[in-house]
């Protein structure tokens, strides 16, 4: 499927989900997030947006249990992670994400397990995000990369181009 189709359909999908459904998979994957952290050095996740699977309350767990946590901000075409230690290093920024205004920044290449966010996803493993490829430019084999979807974002194959990084693994509700 195309990228710009495979990206609607779960964009719309995702959007459709009911707040109790929504409510009960983030409950799902913060627990497998928190499993997959195990033994991190540093984490690199994203700060959840309108319908995006929530994690806000993995980040949370993040600050409490002292895991080093860094977070991207969108600079020039590609991100820049910062290491946080609260929800008060961050602000609204680019596109209305909250991006982090206190914070260490981080060599990208030091983070060894990424959380990333997609709008559409494969059997493959391959994404679809928003379109800018931020994530692309970021992803290299030395960490875990990990989406976190839901599974009514799923399509059966996504057209990729050679610049596309599949995901090493997928979180879905259980």
């Amino acid at each position: 499927m195309e990228k710009e189709r495979a990206r609607r359909e779960g964009l719309a999908r995702r959007a459709a989900l009911s707040a109790e459904t929504r409510r009960r998979y983030d409950a799902s994957l913060l627990r497998q997030m928190k499993n997959c952290a195990e033994g991190a050095g540093l984490i690199g996740c994203y700060v959840s947006m309108r319908e995006e699977p929530d994690t806000r309350a993995f980040l949370s767990w993040c600050f409490e249990t002292g895991k080093a946590v860094s977070v991207p901000k969108v600079e020039g075409n590609t991100l820049q992670f910062y290491r946080i230690h609260s929800f008060a290093d961050l602000a609204p920024g680019c596109f209305g994400v909250e991006e982090p205004v206190h914070g260490e920044p981080v060599d990208h290449s030091a983070i060894d397990r990424m959380f990333v966010p997609l709008s559409s996803f494969d059997r493959r493993s391959h994404r679809t995000g928003y379109g800018k490829g931020y994530y692309d430019s970021v992803l290299l084999p030395s960490m875990k990369t990990i989406g976190i979807a839901y599974p009514e974002q799923y399509v059966e194959r996504i057209d990729t181009d050679p610049w596309d990084v599949p995901l090493d693994i997928i979180l879905l509700p259980d």
